[in-house]
């Protein structure tokens, strides 16, 4: 005896856009899930691998860079600079000073002298900077900490952010960016967002119990005489109430469409309706993964994400590379530092040009980003 009969309707219904949407979803959020559990991991190993080969490193580079402008500031004294390169000298030790402050902060008190003197800034002047006074209030009301700038600058922001770190992790987790303040003023835009979703929650699981005692009465084995029809009609059952009782919505759904008759035509348009809801909460459930892995890639620092693939995992290749960039660099530093002692004059020469050099280049960096930034 046949008892499920598969009509036009039927297939129209199982491939429709509203059905194809969902598969997309489904799909996009199963991927995004592993994406995310591949980025829990990934970072963890990046974590362990940064710190225990990179960061020493990376430490012997700084006070490599740190030797070198050193020197570079002690031969401009020697041999004299003229007034073209005097600026060109100047703007360069700048930039690159205000750099390793970030590391060493202000209580080097080396660098900090070698910044006033080429800056032509004095502490008392970097502390009532009004420039700098609303960075570190929007800074500090974006990382939740109140920032003391002078604290700031004798740190550099790297000790500084290391020692507010777990306070500032903690109000990133418990103020995302979409809070919204609004006690005494009714219902919030998240509030309200959170009952529409609630309600709509509601409303699958009454679709879900519709659907299942839709079918339950459909194929009761208990009202069919024919023994075969009958085991037939129990294993549909079985397939009904074990997707009830597990909340597996999408396969009951799919147990309607597939058994729908086709003097059934209600079921069908009421199972493209339930599915459109579905896919609402689906596309819900799809936003609020890729805004928690926006999260995590923003805690953890860009630095720690540039060693992670697309696939969300700890990149071994990535990791090396950076290690090789690094270690070349320290090479190159090594060597140049030892040249400045073996000719210093020649040495310092080539220095101005490269400082030159790279002054320029960012002068012109600078007018094309304010040309392709103006609005016309």
């Amino acid at each position: 005896m046949k008892l499920v009969k598969t009509s036009k309707n039927q297939e129209q219904v199982k491939r429709s856009k509203t059905y194809i949407k969902y598969e997309k979803l489904l799909a996009d959020i199963e991927k995004k899930k592993q994406f995310k559990l591949n980025l829990q991991e990934g970072l963890q190993k990046a974590y362990a691998k940064i710190e225990a080969e990179l960061a020493p490193m990376d430490h012997e580079l700084q006070l490599l860079l740190r030797d070198f402008l050193i020197r570079l500031d002690e031969l401009a004294t020697e041999f004299g600079v003229g007034k073209l390169n005097k600026e060109y000298l100047q703007s360069y030790m700048t930039n690159e000073l205000e750099q390793l402050l970030n590391t060493f902060g202000h209580q080097d008190t080396v660098l900090s002298a070698l910044f006033q003197k080429y800056a032509q800034v004095s502490m008392n002047d970097l502390e009532n900077d009004e420039d700098l006074m609303e960075v570190a209030k929007s800074m500090g009301a974006m990382l939740g900490v109140e920032i003391d700038i002078k604290e700031l600058l004798e740190k550099g922001q790297e000790e500084f952010l290391e020692a507010y770190k777990e306070k500032i992790i903690e109000h990133i987790n418990n103020n995302p960016k979409d809070f919204t303040d609004a006690e005494n003023l009714g219902d919030s835009p998240k509030t309200a967002a959170n009952k529409k979703e609630a309600n709509e929650t509601d409303r699958i699981a009454k679709d879900a119990r519709s659907i299942y005692m839709r079918l339950v009465k459909k194929f009761h084995p208990d009202l069919e005489t024919d023994e075969e029809a009958r085991n037939h009609k129990t294993e549909i059952i079985k397939q009904v109430t074990h997707a009830y009782q597990e909340n597996d919505f999408l396969t009951l759904l799919k147990l309607q469409i597939t058994y729908i008759d086709d003097n059934e035509t209600d079921a069908t348009s009421v199972a493209d309706d339930m599915l459109k809801r579905y896919v609402k909460l689906l596309g819900k459930q799809l936003e609020e993964l890729n805004a928690s892995i926006h999260e995590t890639h923003f805690t953890s620092g860009t630095a720690i994400a540039d060693f992670i693939d697309k696939n969300g995992k700890f990149s071994p290749q990535k990791f090396a590379a950076s290690r090789r960039h690094i270690q070349k660099q320290i090479e190159i530093l090594k060597s140049t530092l030892a040249s400045s002692k073996k000719r210093p004059k020649g040495w310092f020469k080539e220095q101005l040009m490269m400082a030159k050099d790279v002054v320029m280049q960012n002068m012109m960096e600078d007018m094309f980003a304010d040309i392709f930034d103006t609005d016309f």
